[in-house]
């Protein structure tokens, strides 16, 4: 499982699987960049110990576009 480097932030599997999915359903960067200050996490650890949600996050739009 990815994020093995982040047990000072997210203490369980459960609490690892929880941050993993609210990544993968954020809409833009700005999103995610707000989820990881929830964790208390630095940016950078995103890319270090989820390198696989780091790609996805590249892809994201820097902000949500508002719904048509």
């Amino acid at each position: 499982m990815d994020g093995q480097g982040c047990g000072d932030f997210l203490d369980s599997c459960r609490e690892v699987s929880a941050f993993e999915l609210i990544i993968q359903i954020a809409k833009s960067k700005v999103e995610v960049i707000e989820i990881l200050h929830g964790y208390n996490l630095p940016e950078e650890d995103l890319a270090e110990n989820f390198p696989n949600l780091a790609k996805k996050v590249q892809g994201l739009p820097d902000e949500t576009s508002p719904s048509a």
